[in-house]
């Protein structure tokens, strides 16, 4: 029988780390930065929708955060 699960590999997908679980789900919490999160791939990582990742990073910035941003 075929293998019918389908594998895909995405590139230059944005992702946001931080390092305690808390920091995330307030991000998640809050709609003005919540939105911009696709999923949660674990408790301290998340991926972020692309088109949204600058606004996402001056809103994270008005609120104070420090983000560092990592391009390959």
């Amino acid at each position: 029988m075929p293998n019918t699960n389908k594998l895909i590999l995405h590139e230059n997908l944005p992702i946001i780390e931080v390092a305690e679980k808390y920091i995330l789900d307030t991000l998640l919490a809050d709609p003005l930065t919540g939105q911009y999160i696709l999923t949660k791939l674990s408790d301290t990582v998340a991926v972020i929708w692309p088109s949204y990742l600058e606004t996402l990073l001056t809103r994270l910035k008005k609120q104070g955060h420090t983000p560092k941003v990592i391009t390959r």
